[in-house]
């Protein structure tokens, strides 16, 4: 008898398995596409819990001490207030542009930011910019609502004297970064009403682009003085 020789059973890979392993090997792709989306457009197909806003920003309120407390030189924005926003009183800060050229933010997201190089409030020409943030990684921002805002909605800007000037919405609109970036700004240091001075706001809306560190859109608000 011989001994020793080993018969090796052929194995059949059967339907069944071919099935699985086709169902993995699509859904790792598929996760690849969605992450690599995510990361270059922030678009995704379902909704994920993933913060999409810049962690840097600080999210405490801001007390009424501190409010009392910020002071600006007289003909600067102190304080703005919007009561269809629910904003009352925030104050404002001047801001220039970074070093890659890029208007600033303030750091806490309830406070608003004025470009220090648009006109002051009461000028009677040219628009007053500012920004602000939509939220931050867990709370809201003062400008979390911009999108809601309607034609005729009131905003109030207070100077460091105590002079009042007060505005109306005259347009909202969505501009890409590339609208904005390309003769966009340009435009946002300008009244939408030559005739009147103007305010425009600016706050961030669509998706967080990991990428790019920022969202791909931004709210406009452009409204004109009132009295």
């Amino acid at each position: 008898m011989a001994t020793g020789l080993r018969i090796r059973q052929k194995r059949e890979l059967h339907i069944g398995q071919w099935v699985f392993w086709l169902i993995l090997v699509a859904a790792i792709v598929g996760c690849l596409w969605i992450g690599y989306r995510y990361y270059m457009t922030g678009e995704t197909p379902i909704p994920v819990p993933i913060a999409r806003a810049n962690p840097a920003v600080e999210e405490h309120e801001v007390t009424s001490q501190k409010k009392e407390e910020h002071t600006v030189p007289p003909t600067h924005p102190r304080y703005i207030s919007v009561p269809s926003l629910s904003v009352d009183n925030a104050r404002v800060l001047k801001m220039g542009v970074k070093s890659n050229g890029e208007f600033d933010t303030p750091v806490n997201i309830h406070d608003s930011g004025w470009y220090e190089k648009s006109v002051v409030p009461g000028s009677g020409y040219g628009a007053v910019l500012m920004d602000g943030h939509n939220g931050g990684p867990t709370k809201g921002g003062i400008f979390e609502n911009l999108p809601n805002m309607k034609i005729g909605s009131a905003i109030t800007i207070e100077r460091g004297d105590g002079t009042k000037i007060n505005y109306k919405v005259a347009e909202t609109k969505v501009y890409t970064l590339e609208e904005l970036n390309n003769g966009g700004m340009q435009e946002m240091m300008k009244s939408i009403e030559p005739s009147k001075e103007g305010l425009n706001i600016i706050s961030c809306t669509g998706n967080w682009v990991p990428r790019m560190q920022t969202y791909d859109k931004r709210i406009v608000v452009r409204a004109v003085a009132s009295d």
